[in-house]
């Protein structure tokens, strides 16, 4: 898959263009790396990663030698039509996330709007995804779910958009920052009752903490005290009949 480094800037232009690969990456423990992921990552002319020191470490892992640059929120406008012609000349590049599927809660569609665009081969290498995980592992029901993304505002923002699902049937999946977590907790309590919740921490690292439970009993138990830990919390969604699944605090 990788180009001859050795060839002239004619022959690179007149070549066939490269591919553009999609790849899933673990969203914690390294080993979750598909085997077909690792070999893409290994052959490609160029990684572009949203965090290129945790894409690093997980090359450094699988003993992976390959360029790395940066491909982010700050610069994807300006990078993706860099990576483009870099496309169009017949290199190879896999676009990654910091973890999951990359354009989840990414950046990567800027790049893969404008390949698709301009005709690039893409493909997908499928890999974990904390939302699949999440949905996996709640027990609620996974027959459909809405994924709310990141939490990352005010205390405002977060009233109105639960106020917004409050009659949502489907099991709500939400990425909060870990310090707004007891916030958004108690508004859930507030505004939804005392439904059901799961909240995993560092799902798939060695630090994974799980608490499931009534969102009043979860509150209570003030267990989430690490700042820097990835936050999942999925709420069940409202009962038929417009009735929330009620229960003691």
């Amino acid at each position: 898959m990788r180009r001859e480094r050795s060839q002239g800037k004619c022959a690179q232009s007149e070549a066939e263009p490269g591919r553009l690969f999609i790849v899933g990456v673990p969203i914690g423990h390294p080993d979750d790396l598909t085997v077909r992921a690792l070999s893409t990552l290994r052959q490609v002319d160029l990684i572009a990663a949203k965090n290129p020191q945790s894409t690093q470490a997980l090359l450094t892992h699988h003993n992976v030698q390959a360029v790395v640059t940066t491909y982010d929120r700050k610069n994807a406008a300006e990078k993706a039509p860099v990576l483009l012609e870099r496309l169009r000349q017949g290199f190879h590049i896999a676009l990654v996330s910091d973890c999951g599927m990359p354009a989840i809660y990414d950046p990567g569609r800027v790049l893969i709007a404008a390949a698709s665009k301009e005709h690039i081969p893409i493909e997908v290498i499928p890999g974990t995804s904390v939302v699949v995980a999440a949905a996996a592992l709640c027990g609620l029901d996974g027959d459909a779910f809405l994924f709310e993304g990141r939490w990352s505002r005010g205390l405002r923002n977060m009233t109105h958009r639960l106020q917004s699902l409050r009659s949502e049937p489907r099991t709500m999946i939400f990425l909060p920052a870990a310090q707004t977590l007891p916030h958004l907790l108690s508004l859930i309590s507030n505004i939804f009752g005392n439904r059901r919740v799961v909240v995993a921490l560092d799902l798939t690292k060695s630090t994974e903490n799980v608490v499931r439970g009534r969102v009043r009993t979860v509150l209570a138990r003030d267990s989430f005290h690490n700042r820097a830990s990835q936050v999942t919390v999925i709420v069940e969604g409202l009962k038929e009949r417009g009735k929330a699944a009620q229960g003691p605090a």
